[in-house]
């Protein structure tokens, strides 16, 4: 789970599903004209590029055609299974096609448009398409990767008989091979088969590509596998310690006039403000996605009416009962919010009721992508002023600093995997804070350039009590700057406005009496209820649930239990149930080379696009 090919996507896919809601009615599509086949034949260089050769079986049933139009990616936004994400520009050389066609660039897409504006055709046509696709240099900084849509999902019709070949340039791991096929953000692989000899995938899926669906292969790959030093600062001691100083003054005064936050006036709130769900309440108030957050849609859902949770006792080995629980779908999803269609999704991308079993090592992917739309810039410029130039000029201060304090002594060691490893050390907690404010990345950041900085200077430290005094001014000078970059942005007027009014929501949640519950409740019986999932985006269920002990509550729609309702029974089961939940949807396969191995999300990587008929 962007800015904003990944969004129009999501809305052209939201729109066929408004046409094709089922995914068992007939495959013949509406724009009169499906795809029969799709061979996808790609050889893969040794610099990280791409020569690819489509052939494409359409046949034509009408409604004037002339042929086909071919949209490929020039900008491509990678996600990846473990939530990193980076994005690359592609150059796209050596275009041939087997029917006359032109060209043109258009929002960020290569369009070939084949065919004949004055011919009409019908029946069945094989269209031949060849083209170079250069991704650049592979972004990984520890590996290398092969992750490419071999069908993007911006297709508008459907695809049957999907077959494909991949010659890679040399030999490759094969346990690092995964696929997978489906809506976006889907991790599904049970629908390709394949087979790999020597350097050669070859593959088809066993079924038909929906409208909207796509097919992407990943593939982990040793760094290295893509193919296409100092000088030191040597300046007087105090003079390191007064522009460490000035850096501290300067970037107070720029976080005092630029970074500091007004003050948020709480207002009196019975609802959540502005429709928010309860996942973006969270993200309002926090200033970040969490993922604990992303699960309280689950509770948001079923109050809507998509789903209903069952809790039953089952009996193991004939004498041992334990509780368990089933998530059962009662509707298609019909809103207009992309994160809650994901999340309702790929909840029940396979079936239409789910365990535990389904959930574990598996939804984590989805709690990912739904975190980073949430997070996405256009979201993060609507709540917090934008403050990159600020936050660059931070980070060059802390730079300096280190600089100041013999950073460059790490370059001494002499061992290239030593001082990759410090330097990244050193760079991540600080790209972390770049992108958005975190006491532990503080922390971290913080204890790295301290700790690093200390191991620079420690035998002028040991000879030398004035180097001591020096490296106390200056790590306090660093650690100061790091807290300022971590607290820099400042929200906007409205950030201000929502958080004040998020503010006086809790504090009624935290606050209110018996009688005004019983009063809101009269007027909404679903109010525990509908409230209930924001809570604990907020840290006060446990309270919001206590206050209701002595009040009659309904029975909601979508909890049905093995036991008699009652208010007791109740919280006992969303305690034990949405604890149980919540373990299994964040919990993620172990992986020896941090997550890199293997699939990937559909749609996710490089390339693929779509196309359709004209």
């Amino acid at each position: 789970m962007k800015q904003r090919i990944i969004l129009s996507i999501f809305i052209f896919i939201l729109l066929l599903c408004l046409f094709i809601p089922n995914k068992t009615l007939a495959i013949t599509s509406m724009g009169g004209y499906t795809i029969e086949s799709y061979d996808i034949k790609m050889i893969v260089n040794e610099n990280n590029t791409f020569d690819i050769t489509e052939t494409i079986t359409a046949n034509f049933s009408g409604y004037d055609k002339h042929g086909i139009f071919r949209k490929i990616p020039l900008r491509n936004k990678i996600t990846r299974l473990d939530g990193t994400k980076s994005n690359n520009r592609a150059e796209i050389s050596n275009i041939s096609v087997s029917e006359p066609y032109t060209t043109s660039n258009e929002s960020g897409y290569k369009v070939l448009k084949i065919g004949n504006s004055r011919q009409i055709i019908s029946g069945r046509k094989t269209y031949t398409i060849k083209y170079n696709y250069n991704i650049g240099k592979d972004p990984l900084k520890n590996a290398d990767e092969l992750y490419f849509n071999l069908i993007g999902d911006e297709w508008d019709t459907n695809i049957n008989n999907v077959t494909f070949t991949i010659i890679m340039p040399k030999a490759f791991d094969k346990s690092k091979l995964g696929f997978s096929s489906g809506y976006r953000a889907s991790t599904n692989s049970s629908n390709v088969n394949y087979t790999v000899t020597g350097n050669t995938i070859n593959g088809a899926l066993k079924t038909n590509l929906y409208s909207g669906e796509a097919l992407t292969i990943r593939l982990a790959l040793p760094e290295g596998y893509f193919v296409g030093a100092s000088n030191n600062f040597d300046f007087i001691m105090l003079l390191e310690i007064g522009i460490s100083i000035i850096f501290v003054i300067i970037a107070f005064g720029i976080w005092n006039k630029y970074g500091k936050d007004d003050v948020p006036i709480d207002t009196v709130e019975f609802y959540p403000p502005d429709g928010l769900n309860s996942a973006e309440l969270g993200f309002i108030y926090k200033g970040d996605a969490k993922a604990e957050d992303i699960i309280s849609l689950l509770i948001y859902l079923a109050n809507k009416g998509y789903l209903k949770i069952e809790e039953y006792e089952e009996t193991k080995f004939k004498i041992i009962k334990s509780k368990n629980f089933k998530i059962i779908k009662l509707k298609e999803y019909d809103g207009n919010n992309e994160n809650e269609e994901i999340f309702f999704k790929n909840l029940f991308i396979s079936k239409d009721e789910v365990t535990k079993d389904d959930l574990y090592n598996k939804f984590y992917s989805t709690i990912n992508i739904i975190a980073g739309n949430i997070t996405e810039k256009g979201n993060k410029e609507k709540i917090f002023e934008e403050s990159s130039i600020i936050r660059i000029l931070l980070i060059i201060m802390i730079i300096i600093i280190f600089l100041f304090m013999g950073g460059l002594s790490v370059f001494d060691i002499g061992d290239p995997l030593i001082i990759t490893t410090i330097l990244l050390v050193l760079a991540m907690p600080l790209v972390f804070l770049y992108k958005k404010s975190d006491t532990f990345g503080i922390i971290i950041s913080s204890l790295a350039f301290v700790s690093v900085s200390f191991f620079c200077m420690r035998n002028d430290i040991l000879l030398d009590g004035a180097y001591l005094v020096k490296f106390i001014i200056e790590s306090i000078c660093i650690v100061l700057l790091i807290i300022f970059l971590g607290i820099m942005r400042k929200r906007t007027p409205y950030g201000t406005k929502i958080l004040g009014r998020i503010k006086g929501f809790k504090n009624f949640l935290e606050t209110v009496e018996k009688p005004k519950l019983e009063e809101l409740v009269n007027e909404d019986p679903e109010y525990f209820y509908n409230i209930l999932p924001y809570t604990y985006v907020l840290g006060v269920s446990n309270k919001w649930i206590k206050k209701f002990e002595d009040i009659a509550l309904q029975a909601p729609t979508w909890y049905y239990g093995y036991e008699t309702f009652d208010n007791h029974s109740f919280y006992r089961f969303i305690g034990s149930t949405y604890s149980s939940i919540s373990t299994a949807m964040l919990s993620s396969p172990s992986s020896s080379d941090g997550g890199f191995s293997g699939g990937g999300f559909s749609g996710g990587g490089s390339g693929g696009g779509g196309g359709g008929s004209w």
